[in-house]
């Protein structure tokens, strides 16, 4: 659908652009009194039609699929998800929530737990939550309850993750960021606000996720649906973090590893506490403390 819109969006450019090249040739073909406000006016039309065609038919050309290809670092397609993985991650919070209870991150761990053993769901679901309950306690983290819009964002994130867990593989916390890595803020720069908001709409946010093993940072749209890029997956040895404060309450969380992927999310307010944890996570000293990543 979306690519849809920006074909649509492309093509009306390009009918402006195509209107403003007429009357600008008709202009300065025939000359009279007011060819100096028909130049004007044609300039006005073609300028608005490349800014409205040029973005959007740049990026219906980048969300083409490409033919016969499988899964790629960077910009290939995630495996496929089931339409209804979102709905069951909302059923199992919703059931984890009210069964076992605690805060967001024992609740999404407990709800991934559950989506990964269909055999036994509940026990696998109570069994996790009482392992991230121990190891916040003894970490000292104290995470916030899940609030109704962290909940359906925790839906998008584990439902575009869990296909790439490995066997027995835990999640230990998950979060949302914005994307401000080089690409987003290079699509900006070239198209504007037509650029970014277009952009957003394809890469705008940033899925990551830490495990007992590993780092998984995804991207998606900023507006919704399932992640469908994967930026960084690689163990969490060789991931480098920074999460540092900036100007005006600002913070962006970058991830780098030694594979060549990496991204920098500016986070949100509602999302630092997961941020934070993650960087524990994967500060060098948390690596080898028994009972603090298990």
């Amino acid at each position: 659908m979306g690519r849809v819109v920006l074909i649509i969006g492309g093509v009306v450019g390009c009918i402006v652009l195509v209107i403003g090249l007429l009357v600008l040739i008709s202009a300065l073909a025939q000359p009279d009194a007011n060819q100096s406000d028909e130049v004007v006016g044609a300039a006005l039309f073609i300028g608005v039609g490349l800014v409205i065609a040029a973005p959007c038919l740049f990026f219906a050309y980048r969300m083409t699929p490409p033919v016969g290809s499988g899964m790629r670092f960077g910009s290939a397609n995630l495996p496929p998800a089931a339409a209804d993985l979102e709905t069951r991650y909302l059923q199992w919070f919703t059931w984890c929530q009210q069964a076992i209870g605690g805060d967001a991150v024992t609740v999404h761990a407990a709800t991934m737990a559950a989506l990964r053993a269909p055999e036994n769901p509940t026990q696998a679901a109570s069994a996790e939550a009482s392992r991230q309950a121990s190891r916040l306690r003894a970490s000292g983290a104290m995470p916030p309850p899940p609030k109704p819009a962290m909940v359906k964002t925790l839906a998008r994130i584990g439902a575009s993750t869990v296909g790439l867990l490995e066997p027995s593989e835990r999640v230990l916390v998950s979060f949302l960021g914005t994307n401000r890595s080089a690409g987003a803020v290079a699509a900006g720069a070239a198209f504007g606000v037509i650029g970014s908001a277009i952009a957003a709409s394809r890469s705008g946010a940033v899925f990551v996720t830490v495990t007992d093993r590993r780092v998984i940072a995804l991207i998606a749209g900023a507006y919704g649906g399932l992640a469908s890029n994967v930026a960084l997956i690689e163990a969490r040895s060789t991931v480098s973090a920074k999460f540092p404060r900036g100007l005006f309450g600002q913070r962006s969380f970058t991830i780098k590893g030694v594979g060549g992927g990496s991204v920098t999310a500016a986070v949100t307010k509602p999302w630092r506490p997961e941020a934070s944890m993650a960087i524990e996570l994967l500060a060098p000293s948390a690596m080898t403390q028994i009972g603090v990543i298990r």
